[in-house]
This record gives structure tokens, sequence and C-alpha cells, in this order.
């Protein structure tokens, strides 16, 4: 029977008189004025009832892998004949293993049966056989740049995924089930990473997708990866549990789903993917959620896409199962720019963000028989539960709540900001109703759930000393892979007085690695050779192994010294491009106020970050950028690169806070016709009397460089390139910090994708 497609509001305690929908999570819009209908959100003609096992002269079951889904079994043919006489209802299908079973009912009775069932001593609780739908949007024709399809999986940079990969791509033996439409059992990107699934619409073992939306969301958790064709998923190289409950319209049953539930975490399936939800609170739901934390699994849920007025049909923002359940890590959608998406469900049960795109920038993915765009919490939710599997494979010995804890720890706090107000929303004890406890960040958690380890020095360290040379020092690097601290201490255990180390005590994370000087002298011992060592063990954890560092002193009659002459850091060559030049072709001034744009003609395409472009835009603020410019594109960065906040795509030739007003100019001419010059020419800032002038010079062989000829010491500001969503950065200067930009100065830019 095909489930039909509704939006409800649920309440705990009115089961048996509301009707209710489980959506799996998309948005699904009315036609512009046409009114929303109310139909059914139940199975017409069903009930469901479960008990407790042994009781009403029901036969205790045993429990037995694959038993709710053998009808020949005589148990299960006792069962439902037992059922059957009980409850004076045709049994449809019956879960003995789960005491659960789906009863046929008059329709238009279906809430008195139910009623009726609830009496019966017996009965542990009666409830209609809700229906829930899958959870992306529909398909729109949005705009999506022509790039290799790993190009545009934007989600994957924007969680940093390259960082995760570097250290994981899962485990094989890390099983994550997927409730969902079911999965393309021969596409491409699933070879020999699907078990054998079911079909709970069908009653079948197969799990064929032929809705769209189980392949899509399967595709972003496991697709996979350096196959030479398609997308890559951010955990390829775990096992995949397809277990179909959506239909064909995208609708599916509380019954089916809750079933599959417990057949997953009966499967050691580690995280169950639910890229689905709906508005009513119900027992077998809730018990099937229950059930599988009890067999230790982590279950995942999508937050759901009914935010705005109107949208669902269940009125704006309903409460949303079962992400609303406790326990349940429920995740929420942010965009390309993390922005919340204003589709996404807020409430107090989101625990984490994570990108499922808006109708105009998708998500792209799987599709059955290709590839294709949706977007929607149901595409934010499989790249948490990619996540935790990757979390997971590093931290085999982990609770599923701490790999929860892990993701939420390790999440950025990325500004939410409401788009109709433009209210900012807090981060009130660390987590918001928006974002829960920040947008998810894969490389960072992956880092936490690497177990700390103190990487070995095991090269002996060398020293040689004589005649006036009577000390030396070497620096040892104590580097731990895990963003989670090691607290160390380093003592000499043989070698005498003439070693020391120094710190004796210190600290090492990932890119925070610690420093241990060892010292060999003074000596004054006779010639030869010595020999000590160097202990360096771990305080905290007290498990971390520790290790010996090898030290060997040669001590000589004579050493003589030996000096170097001075070798002055290599800086390139400046070649100022003077726009006033004669001859030069333009030479023209854009005549820029105070924080403007003006887009300009390119005569020749410039590549930046693997697109070519035919214009650019100027700000008067020491920048340029390609695309079409937004909110706030005037102005420099408030923070230092790289950053998803406006501007992006953008080049920074000395980004600041520039006036041209109080002095200066911006001209663009060419020298000749392969060369393009974009010159800030004597420009004045607040806080500096100093007229400064740079310029950025592209040419037509794709070369493209920044020129400084007098800029203020200690230069501030921004100097840098970075990419269309703030993913990829060439970082040169910041607020201080990195190559001290000087005036004469040439900086050649390489603004190229890794991937």
């Amino acid at each position: 029977m095909t489930a039909q497609r509704f939006f409800g509001i649920g309440r705990r305690g009115c089961r048996a008189m509301l009707a209710v929908v489980l959506v799996a999570v998309g948005l699904f819009q009315p036609a512009a004025g046409q009114a929303q209908d109310a139909p059914p959100s139940y199975i017409s003609g069903e009930v469901i009832i479960g008990w407790q096992p042994g009781s009403g002269m029901l036969p205790q079951i045993r429990h037995a892998e694959g038993l709710a889904e053998d009808r020949t079994d005589p148990d299960w043919q006792r069962v439902a004949h037992t059922l059957s006489e009980l409850t004076g209802l045709t049994v449809l299908d019956a879960q003995p293993t789960y005491a659960l079973a789906r009863l046929a009912a008059p329709p238009g009775r279906e809430e008195a049966e139910v009623a009726r069932l609830q009496r019966l001593p017996w009965v542990a609780y009666a409830e209609l056989n809700h229906i829930a739908h899958a959870a992306a949007a529909p398909d729109t024709p949005p705009y999506y740049p022509r790039d290799p399809l790993i190009g545009d999986q934007w989600n994957m940079r924007r969680v940093g995924a390259p960082e995760a990969w570097a250290v994981t791509r899962g485990s094989y033996s890390l099983v994550v089930a997927v409730l969902d439409a079911g999965v393309d059992r021969l596409h491409v990107e699933f070879t020999n990473r699907l078990l054998p699934g079911y079909d709970y619409v069908n009653n079948d073992n197969d799990p064929t997708d032929d809705f769209g939306h189980g392949t899509h969301v399967t595709g972003i958790l496991a697709a996979a990866a350096d196959n030479g064709v398609g997308v890559a998923g951010l955990a390829p190289n775990v096992k995949i549990l397809p277990l179909k409950v959506l239909d064909q319209s995208g609708g599916g049953s509380y019954y089916n789903i809750a079933t599959a539930i417990r057949r997953a975490a009966d499967s050691a399936a580690q995280i169950i993917n639910l890229s689905l939800g709906g508005f009513q609170d119900d027992t077998i739901l809730s018990d099937a959620i229950d059930y599988a934390h009890s067999k230790g699994v982590l279950v995942v849920a999508a937050a759901g896409n009914c935010a705005q007025p109107g949208v669902c049909g269940g009125g704006e923002n309903p409460m949303y199962y079962p992400a609303a359940y406790s326990g349940v890590l429920a995740v929420a959608a942010s965009d390309h720019y993390d922005n919340w998406a204003a589709y996404s469900g807020h409430r107090s049960y989101v625990d984490i963000a994570a990108p499922g795109g808006v109708s105009g920038d998708q998500i792209r993915s799987t599709l059955p028989g290709g590839y294709g765009y949706k977007n929607g919490t149901s595409m934010a939710t499989p790249l948490v539960s990619a996540a935790a599997a990757l979390a997971w494979t590093l931290s085999p010995a982990a609770t599923s709540q701490q790999v929860a804890d892990i993701l939420e720890s390790t999440a950025d706090k990325v500004a939410v900001i409401l788009p109709n107000t433009g209210q900012l929303v807090p981060y009130v004890n660390g987590r918001n109703d928006y974002f829960g406890f920040g947008r998810l960040n894969v490389g960072k958690a992956v880092r936490w759930a690497y177990p700390p380890t103190l990487t070995a020095v095991t090269e002996p360290q060398r020293f040689l000393l004589g005649g006036p040379v009577t000390q030396q020092t070497r620096w040892v690097t104590l580097e731990n892979p895990s963003a989670q601290g090691i607290l160390w201490k380093a003592t000499v255990t043989y070698g005498g007085l003439w070693i020391t180390a120094t710190p004796d005590m210190g600290s090492t994370a990932y890119g925070a690695p610690g420093s241990l000087a060892i010292r060999v002298g003074p000596v004054t011992a006779a010639t030869g050779v010595y020999t000590g060592t160097v202990k360096v063990q771990a305080l905290y954890p007290s498990w971390v192994a520790g290790f010996d560092i090898p030290v060997q002193l040669q001590v000589s009659t004579t050493v003589r010294r030996s000096f170097l002459p001075v070798v002055q850091q290599q800086r390139p060559a400046n070649s100022w491009l003077d726009p006033f030049a004669e001859g030069s072709l333009g030479g023209q001034a854009l005549y820029l106020g105070d924080n403007t744009l003006r887009q300009l003609a390119l005569p020749f395409p410039v590549t930046f970050y693997n697109r070519a472009y035919s214009a650019l835009w100027v700000s008067d603020n020491g920048l340029l950028f390609f695309g079409l410019p937004g909110s706030g594109w005037t102005q420099p960065p408030t923070a230092c690169l790289p950053s998803a906040a406006a501007p992006n795509n953008a080049l920074y030739a000395l980004a600041l806070d520039w006036n041209p007003t109080l002095g200066g100019q911006i001209y663009i001419h060419q020298p000749d016709a392969d060369t393009y010059v974009v010159t800030w020419y004597q420009m004045v800032r607040a806080g500096s009397t100093l007229p400064q002038s740079f310029q950025l010079v592209f040419r037509r062989s794709g070369s493209i460089t920044a020129n400084y000829l007098t800029v203020e010491p200690a230069t501030p500001g921004i100097v840098g390139a970075e990419n269309d969503d703030g993913t990829v950065t060439q970082q040169i200067r910041c607020s201080g910090v990195g190559w001290p930009v000087e005036s004469g100065d040439s900086i050649p830019f390489n603004p190229v994708l890794p991937w």
C-alpha cells in the first residue's frame, strides 16, 4: 500500500487520537496559492500493537536472527494465530522477536480499534501506523559550476573532509545502517560494500531504491573514493546495511521504521542513519530507539525541514521525531557559507549542524544510475553519520555517547544570524537551537578521536666536543598526531652529569608540538666516545607509551669552528608596472568612493581556483573578487583566512579600510596585450598618513603577482587568496603574522584547488 504524504503535529499522550506522519527530511512546498490539504497521516486499514512476550497466552519467543522475516517458522505462525484469536483482527505482519505486530482494521475504524486494543491487559501499547517520507527538497534547476564532480562537493570542503581523509577513510569492519528508500545496489560507487539488506515496504530481500533519496543519502555517507568516477563519500571505506522503509513516493510507516531500527541494532550496525522524521511521538518509534541505544548503537536523525510556516502542514517548526528523542544525535542544516538553512528545524534537541544546501545551491551525490542534486536536513545527516564512523574507526573502544561528544566538542561555532531580522543567535552554555554545538568539523573530530601518541625519536643525537668547544645543544621536536594533549616528562637515565634535558616537563598535541633541548657539556672528559639516554614518558594520559632518545658524544682534542657567510632571505625581485607609463593601454582611473565596488571586463580569461573568469570586481579596500557580490563584499575581511564570511573568491592585495576621500585612487592599465594591472595608488587609511601603493598583475600565461611600491612597516591588513567558499586559502599575511611585506616586494599567488 502506498503511504500518503502528510505533515501533522504530534503531542505525547494523544497517540490514539492524532494523525501523524514521519517525514524523511526534505522541503515539500506547495505551489504558490495552493491550499494545504490534510489527508490521513496514517495507513488506512492498519493498526499496530506491542506486548510483553509471554503475556496473554502468547508464547515466549527465543531471540533468533532472521525470525522477524521468516513467515514459515512454526513459532512465527503460532504467534500470528494467537494474536488473531486474542484481537479478533487479521495479522498482516508480526515481529515476535520484538513483540510487535501490524493488524488489519476496518477502514475508518482505526482509531476505535486502537482505543479497544489499549484496554486489553496484555497489550503494552496500540497505535495507528503513521507515515514517513523522504527528506530531500524537490528537484529544482539551480546553477552549478562545471568542475570535476569532487569539485562540486563543497559540503566536503566545508566540514574539513580533506583533513580527515589524511588520517582515515573509515574501516570495512564498521557498519552503518541507512534506513531510507533503499539504494541502487548496482551503482559503481558502492561495489563490494553493501551488506544484504531488506525491503520492509515490499517484504522481500531486494532493497532497491525506486525513489532516489536513499541512494543520494548513501552516496554522501559512503560513495567510493579514488575509483576514478563520480563523487566521494565522507566515509568511503565503511560497510552499508541498506534497509528500505520508504516507498517510491518517499513515504513509509512507523511500524516498518521501528522494525528496521531493531533489525539494524541486531545486525551489528554501530550507526543508524535516519534522514527522515515526523511530528508524532509514538511508543513504537521511541521503544525502537531505546532498543538501539541498549545495543550501543549511535542513532543520527534529521531535524526536519519545517521551520518555515506553511511548508509542512504541521505548523511552523514543529517537534520532529525521532530527532527529538533523548540520545539521538539530531542534525540541522547549514548552507554553503555556514548560514543557517532557513528551512532547518530549530529546537532544544538539535545537537549539531552540517551542510544540507539550499534550493539554489544543493548537494551533489549519487542517484540511481548516476549522480544529481538534492538539499535538506536529509543531506546533512549522513555527513554526521559518516563523521561518527571515521571517529569510531580511530577510537573503536569508544561508546556511542563518547563518539557523539567528540563530534559536538569539535564542531565549529560559526555565527548564526537569522535572515529576516539579522539577529545573532548566541551559543548559550556552548549551544543554541539552530546549530546545536556548532557546524560539523570532521577534520577536528578525527584528530581528537586519534589516540594520543608520542611519536618516537629513534635517531641518535650526536655531539662533538673538544678544544674551545665545550658545550652543545640540539632541539628535539616531540609530536603527537592527536588533538588530545599529552603531558610528558624528560629524564636523563644514563650518561651522567654531562647530559641535561630541558624543560623536564612539557606538553604536545597535534598542531602544537613540544620542544626538548638536549645539552651536552661542559665536559672535561678524556677523548673518546660516550653514550647516554634521555627517557621521554607520558605523565598524562599515563598509558601512552614513552621512548628513549639515544645520545652519543665524541670528545676530541681539538675542534675548530667554521663560520658560514650570512645569507640574506631571498625575496622576489619587484617589477612595478607604472600605470602612468607612456604607451600603456588604458591607464584609466576608476574613481571609486569609500567602500565601493566596480565590475571590470578582462581582456583575456583569468583562471582562479580552477575556474576561468571574463570579469572581476574591484573594491577600494585593497581587494578584488570574481563572481557576483553579496552583502558586505565591499569591506575588508574581519578575520584571517580561511573564512566562509564574505568576501570570498577573492584576491587580497592589501585588504584594509582604505578611504579614497582621504587620498589616492585605483587605476587599471595594460602595459601590453598580455598583461592586465589593477593598481591602488597613493592610498590612505585612517590612522596613517603614509600614502601607500600596491598592485595586482594578471598575465595571459596564468600568473598572478602582487607588487608593493610603498607600504608602511609591519604592514597591517590581509594579503592572500581565497576560493569561493572560504575553504582553500593562500594566506600570506594577516594581523601582523606571516610574510613581512615590505616596500619593493613582489608576491606570487598560486590560486589552485588541491582536488
